[in-house]
């Protein structure tokens, strides 16, 4: 199947790309520690890969990778831009896409912190309340929580997703096995990852982004959008929640995103059960204020 990258498109072959298939994909990463062994444009490589590979599944347009993203790890040569002048990128972008004719807009990204995570739904909602464009925000680990990926930093799950796309970027002998690689936020990698789970967790995630971008683009109607936005919403007002909780407390004292609940919002989302989402997602949301 033929690869539409949209910077590569002519104006005629673009027109005829939003009558045929309006969706856009748009992968996001940004500049970051990714410990020793692995590059510090991780998420923005693995974001662009797993890109191609849903619009590829989808006949989408494929959008350049943008590596302007919200916040990073408190290590060197990491871009931190504030939410302040990320957000508003975001929704001037959005907006501007829904404006060219796009209807669905999938804003994939690499890099999931928390704070990047809640900007891109934040900017996502905030458009789809006032155009008709419905806009699909990822984190990297969205639509994969019951196949054994929820994330990582520089982990097993990182290091694995790359490993299966650039194995020359990954170096995992670049320091000795008996001392620690800074920043891993997760599993080691060494000894556990391995480009074969890699390459099942990509295209798990790339199928699954496809198969809901193109359920939101054929075969949802205005009543189940508006349930979907509604959905999006609560799982803003837990992200909203736990960043306020992390300003305030130590780290450890807050639970994590990744609860029973909010696995459960992730899962419910990717089935298409709206309603449930919002049910998981206000469960999440009791369970932080208790």
């Amino acid at each position: 199947m033929a690869l539409y990258r949209l910077e590569a498109l002519f104006p005629l072959e673009l027109q005829s790309r939003l009558e045929e298939c309006p969706i856009l994909v748009l992968p996001f990463g940004t500049i970051e520690w990714h410990s020793h062994h692995l590059p510090l444009g991780l998420d923005g490589i693995v974001a662009e890969g797993l890109g191609e590979r849903i619009a590829d599944l989808s006949s989408a347009v494929l959008a350049p990778a943008s590596y302007w993203a919200v916040g990073g790890v408190p290590y060197p040569y990491t871009l931190n831009l504030p939410a302040q002048v990320i957000e508003p990128l975001l929704v001037a972008i959005f907006e501007q896409f829904a404006a060219m004719g796009f209807r669905v807009i999938v804003g994939f990204t690499g890099h999931f912190g928390l704070e990047q995570t809640l900007t891109l739904k934040r900017a996502a909602l905030a458009v789809m309340g006032r155009s008709p464009v419905t806009i699909l925000p990822l984190a990297e680990y969205d639509l994969t929580t019951d196949a054994g990926y929820t994330g990582d930093h520089a982990a097993v799950g990182e290091t694995s997703l790359l490993w299966a796309l650039r194995p020359d970027l990954v170096r995992l002998e670049a320091v000795p096995p008996d001392q620690p690689l800074d920043g891993v936020l997760g599993a080691d990698p060494r000894g556990k990852a391995g480009p074969e789970q890699g390459r099942v967790w990509f295209e798990a995630i790339a199928s699954r982004a496809a198969e809901v971008a193109g359920r939101l683009l054929a075969a949802t109607t205005p009543v189940e959008r508006a349930a979907f936005i509604e959905a999006l919403g609560a799982g803003v007002r837990v992200l909203e929640k736990t960043l306020a909780q992390r300003q305030l407390l130590p780290k450890a004292a807050v639970p994590s995103i990744t609860t029973p609940a909010y696995l459960a919002y992730c899962q419910a989302i990717y089935r298409g059960d709206y309603r449930a989402a919002r049910t998981h997602a206000e469960k999440k949301l009791a369970d932080l204020s208790a």
